[in-house]
């Protein structure tokens, strides 16, 4: 019995052995790959259609009987809305992914998804308060609709003013007319010149009507109302006086009326003042001469500048006399247009110029007033 332990020890240590070489050589199960997740359908990029949905997902179809809305003629001021009905005769759930207008005077409004067998709408708003006559202005939509995943709605009017504003025009046979204008661009005016503009505001659907007020930023402008004995027209005449001040002309007016339909106006008048004594240009700049070329070259044009006086509003201007503060500068001057425009000649003498850099003065006296144009450069 003693003999048989250490027999069955070592059959046991054996067996042990034997399982661990069949493991060693037994091969590996493969190990488990990760399932990848399903993908995310990509957003739709910015101006584009949304991607085709995936196999298994049933599609929708988009059905619209109408791409264009025409409100025909509305009121100035009046807001057009635009409803546009949208149908899904598709399986899937139609998704209307955004909607943008062409312009800021149009908003949209819109369902943004549409079931099976289902119909929604997309509606658009348009401000015609700063138009008149035809308009047009488009909306674009985007769907999920693999056939329909971009398209442009329409939405037309003619706008027609209520309280009409225009400006007279001569035409070129003579004759005068009315031309539809609430803005006007006087451009450029000279100090010293008036300028009037004569507003004529009609009412085209026959209410009578009054200006009860007229507010204004620039009290430098005049104005005056003039009503029509059967209230049905006025004038509005906007003068911007000779003595304004030089600069820009802003003239934004805003006039209440006692039109039910038409609570205010707007009228602009725009442009600039200057003095109509004019000088070019307005500084002389003599650079890098030397002195021998300036002996040398007494007649070369960059040693001769030019400056132009003139008075832009009539033969009014006389030149006096023209000097300068720096004894290397020559000036002359002659009439190129009697009393109304002179060139100044600005000449660098060889004999007194001096080496270096030089800032001086050129003094031309006018029976307008006196000129000083500043003169630099530098010689080697």
């Amino acid at each position: 019995m003693r003999k048989a332990v250490p027999f069955l020890i070592a059959a046991a240590f054996a067996a042990l052995a034997l399982g661990a070489t069949a493991q060693e050589k037994s091969p590996k199960p493969p190990a488990k790959q990760p399932v990848p997740a399903p993908a995310t359908p990509a957003t739709p990029p910015p101006g584009g259609a949304a991607p085709a949905p995936p196999a298994d997902q049933k599609p929708p179809k988009l059905v619209i009987e109408k791409l264009e809305f025409d409100a025909g003629a509305v009121s100035k001021g009046q807001s057009v809305e635009a409803v546009f009905e949208v149908a899904n005769k598709g399986e899937g759930l139609l998704q209307i992914l955004r909607v943008q207008p062409a312009c800021g005077c149009t908003v949209p409004s819109f369902d943004k998804e549409i079931a099976p067998g289902k119909t929604g709408q997309i509606k658009a708003s348009v401000n015609t308060a700063a138009f008149s006559g035809p308009i047009t202005k488009t909306v674009s939509v985007f769907t999920n609709d693999a056939a329909m995943g971009t398209f442009q709605l329409t939405i037309k009017a003619d706008v027609k003013a209520i309280l009409s504003v225009s400006l007279p025009q001569k035409n070129a046979d003579g004759t005068e007319s009315l031309v539809s204008r609430e803005t006007e661009q006087l451009g450029l005016v000279f100090k010293g010149q008036a300028a009037e503009r004569d507003f004529v505001i009609k009412s085209e659907d026959g209410a009578p009507f009054q200006i009860t007020q007229v507010q204004t930023e620039d009290n430098n402008i005049r104005y005056q109302v003039i009503p029509a004995k059967d209230k049905l027209s006025a004038h509005f005449k906007v003068t911007v006086p000779a003595d304004y001040p030089v600069g820009p002309i802003t003239g934004r007016f805003t006039l209440s009326t006692s039109h039910p339909k038409v609570p205010t106006l707007n009228v602009n008048v725009f442009g600039t003042i200057r003095e109509p004594l004019m000088v070019y240009p307005k500084e002389v700049v003599f650079n890098g001469l030397s002195k021998d070329y300036i002996a040398q070259n007494p007649e070369d044009a960059a040693l001769n500048k030019l400056v132009t006086v003139s008075f832009e509003t009539g033969p009014e201007l006389t030149v006096t006399s023209a000097k300068s503060s720096d004894p290397a500068l020559q000036v002359t001057y002659e009439a190129t247009a009697p009393n109304q425009r002179y060139s100044v000649k600005i000449h660098l003498d060889a004999k007194t110029v001096k080496v270096g850099e030089f800032n001086a003065k050129v003094t031309v006296e006018t029976n307008k007033q006196t000129i000083v144009i500043p003169v630099s450069g530098r010689i080697f």
